[in-house]
């Protein structure tokens, strides 16, 4: 390329590819390029990005303002505490952590508005963790054991609501604790808390559970190599009369249970779920639960799929597909039959009154 000055006040540039026409123009004055030691060329390289730059960071400024107030993703993130970072009353008790959790704008830790209070063996994480489909309820991992050990109540109830998720203000935070529902202290400590607080029952069959009650020890004492009486000797006596003494019996006495908890709760507070459904149909018996907690209705059919090598449903929805681990719905050793009738004939009462207790005929066998 050459630059020709052709007079005083005109110029032309001539190129392979181009050629500026000279003009005149008597309010132009010409300038040496850079090379030169002029401004020329460095003013054409420089006035683009002056122009542009500052456009560009309005622009990404505005877009985070936006962001900012409008996406829930405009979190700060904060690293809350762990579970196993705070003093918690009981070391021996099954925490679940949350480190460095992302803390929502808007959110705060709150105290549950819903318990699921029992009963232990009856599916009380399954059903814990199909409620967590719904995108308006928070869990809390872990068995609080909060209102039911001396211990943990003694922390105090900031305490209690420290360990809780964050949730925004329109969403319910749910605690699972099964072994509530056998407390004489936990019924008239979560009244003390909240009164208004919604209760959620899991039941099963009551020889069923405690079959499966006895499953759940004997596995995890076979794993340390500890010695396990067999079923009939845990349940019955040596004479052949049921040990009522044995605790797995004791917790299957539903009528005997949830007669303290109305005494602090009335009954409309206090949604019993079948167990024994939840396995076969869980949409029926969480659609009730979703309802109950006055949620819009979000979890449907579509979110539950059986899956037929573990034989039981599994769970999904846009984003995630899920089963429950391997140590739910383990497989229950072989009974004599005899046993679980005498088992049967002996809850026969405490089910009946258990049912005009809750207005609702559960058909569990009797023999």
């Amino acid at each position: 390329m050459q630059i020709r000055v052709l007079e005083k006040h005109t110029m032309c540039i001539v190129g392979e590819d181009y050629q500026l026409v000279p003009r005149e123009d008597p309010s132009f004055e010409f300038s040496r390029g850079p090379l030169m030691g002029g401004r020329f060329g460095l003013s054409l390289l420089m006035s683009t990005p002056r122009r542009v730059v500052p456009i560009i960071i309005i622009s990404s400024l505005l877009v985070c303002c936006i962001l900012y107030y409008t996406s829930p993703m405009s979190a700060t993130a904060v690293f809350a505490p762990s579970a196993t970072s705070e003093r918690n009353g009981l070391p021996s008790a099954k925490t679940e952590a949350y480190p460095k959790r992302l803390r929502f704008r808007g959110t705060q830790r709150r105290l549950p508005q819903a318990l699921i209070i029992g009963v232990r063996k009856c599916g009380t994480r399954a059903l814990l963790e199909m409620l967590n489909l719904h995108p308006r309820v928070r869990k809390n991992g872990n068995e609080m054991h909060f209102f039911d050990v001396d211990e943990r109540y003694a922390n105090g109830i900031e305490w209690y609501r420290k360990k809780m998720p964050y949730s925004f203000d329109n969403q319910v935070t749910v605690e699972k604790t099964p072994s509530y529902f056998v407390s004489r202290e936990a019924p008239a400590r979560v009244r003390a808390m909240n009164e208004s607080t919604r209760l959620l029952l899991i039941v099963r069959e009551p020889a069923i559970r405690v079959l499966s009650d006895y499953t759940q020890i004997m596995d995890s004492k076979l794993k340390k190599g500890v010695k396990v009486a067999p079923f009939h000797e845990k349940v019955l006596t040596p004479e052949g009369e049921v040990n009522d003494g044995y605790k797995a019996i004791k917790i299957s006495q539903y009528a005997v249970h949830l007669l303290h908890w109305l005494r602090e709760f009335p009954l409309d507070q206090i949604h019993i779920i079948d167990g024994d459904n939840l396995i076969v149909d869980p949409f029926t018996e969480i659609d009730k639960v979703q309802r109950f907690l006055r949620l819009p209705p979000h979890i449907t059919a579509e979110n539950f799929y059986f899956n037929e090598t573990k034989g039981f449903y599994c769970m999904r929805n846009e984003t995630f597909q899920k089963c429950l681990a391997e140590s739910k719905g383990r497989p229950h050793p072989q009974v004599d039959p005899v046993v679980m009738s005498r088992l049967r004939k002996f809850f026969a009462p405490f089910n009946e009154q258990f049912y005009e207790m809750v207005g609702r005929n559960f058909s569990w066998p009797t023999s």
